[in-house]
């Protein structure tokens, strides 16, 4: 089966909400990862409201350990929320490049084989997939090649659930990229 996707015109509409994982670059934004982003702004925000009005109420002794203390939770709130901008900054480009891609994708079915699984430390297993697909008698093969922090290039654990079955993807001939879509 074939779909191919337009700009917008004759009804047919260009969304993200069919995707889950760039081949390239990773898991799209969802809403649970939204509600998180928002959570956490809030929570960074709250060290602040309550910095000044602990400076606000004079009966509080600003002490050397209150002073550490505070401004220990206030740097410590800034680096979050600026670990967490950036983070929402590089998901928004990604979608603004699948909303690219999407412009001439075609919809396929491909099967994606694990090529490796990885961990590093504590964290969850990390793994690297091959996905084939063929397109007018031609075939295609593309390796995950996403490299996140700390990581090897390839392994991510957004791809673990793809490994070793058969996908809907779409693919862009004009940009060389797959796009895995959701179950």
């Amino acid at each position: 089966m074939v779909l191919r996707f337009s700009n917008g015109i004759g009804g047919k509409d260009l969304s993200t909400k069919k995707i889950d994982v760039s081949l390239s670059r990773g898991k799209l934004w969802n809403r649970a990862q939204s509600v998180v982003f928002y959570c956490g702004i809030v929570a960074c925000c709250c060290f602040f409201v309550i910095t000044v009005l602990l400076i606000a109420i004079p009966q509080v002794v600003w002490d050397i350990e209150l002073i550490l203390i505070m401004g220990s939770c206030d740097i410590g709130a800034v680096a979050f929320m600026s670990l967490l901008i950036v983070v929402k900054i590089q998901k928004e480009k990604l979608s603004k490049d699948v909303m690219l891609w999407l412009e001439d994708a075609i919809e396929i079915k491909a099967y994606s084989q694990k090529l490796g699984e990885n961990r590093l430390g504590f964290q969850p297993k990390a793994t690297k997939i091959r996905v084939s697909f063929n397109i007018g008698g031609k075939h295609f093969r593309k390796d995950s090649s996403l490299t996140p922090f700390g990581g090897w290039e390839g392994y991510a654990g957004c791809f673990n659930k793809y490994a070793d079955r058969e996908v809907n993807i779409m693919y862009s001939p004009k940009y060389d990229e797959v796009l895995i879509l959701k179950d």
